[in-house]
């Protein structure tokens, strides 16, 4: 899948690039975050502070905690905002073919994202959702709160979704 991912020519255009620690069968994005990082891009992961969700940077060696979930997470030093990033590969339970994803249930990535409702054309942050192909599937309900993926990467193929610009 990694492979893929690094395929993408928004994948190689992005400068900052958000990956996630895989967490209960997730896929794993490190092979990503090392090339990222090799080839000059700043690499950041989520950190939950609260009910919001930061982001902050991955570095070679660096310090990670759990968080109250149990998921790994950078410290929590120099913090970044979600505007900051031009690419977010995020992980997801399931998503549907119109790009409606549904996460754990605690909403974070709607709300660190919620500015995007209001955008015009998809500039930045693209949201990448990283799944397995079983993940899909044919209908997920779209809340007002609810964040589209740009495009979903499987193990299997890639998929740009178009239409979720309001």
């Amino acid at each position: 899948m990694w492979r893929r991912i690094l395929g993408l020519g928004v994948y190689r255009q992005a400068r900052t690039i958000a990956v996630y620690h895989a967490f209960d069968g997730e896929p794993a994005l490190a092979r990503v975050a090392e090339d990222a990082a090799r080839h000059g891009k700043r690499v950041y992961a989520p950190v939950i502070v609260r009910q919001h969700m930061y982001f902050a940077p991955v570095t070679p060696g660096a310090l990670l905690r759990p968080n109250l979930f149990g998921i790994s997470e950078p410290a929590l030093e120099r913090l970044i905002d979600a505007r900051h990033l031009d690419l977010v590969l995020a992980p997801l339970v399931a998503f549907d073919t119109r790009g409606v994803r549904m996460g754990m249930g605690r909403g974070y990535y709607d709300r660190a994202f919620r500015f995007l409702r209001h955008r015009k054309s998809w500039t930045r942050p693209k949201l990448l959702g990283i799944a397995w192909s079983f993940q899909q599937v044919p209908h997920l309900p779209k809340q007002p709160w609810d964040i589209p993926l740009w495009g979903i990467v499987t193990e299997i193929s890639f998929q740009r979704f178009t239409g979720n610009v309001e």
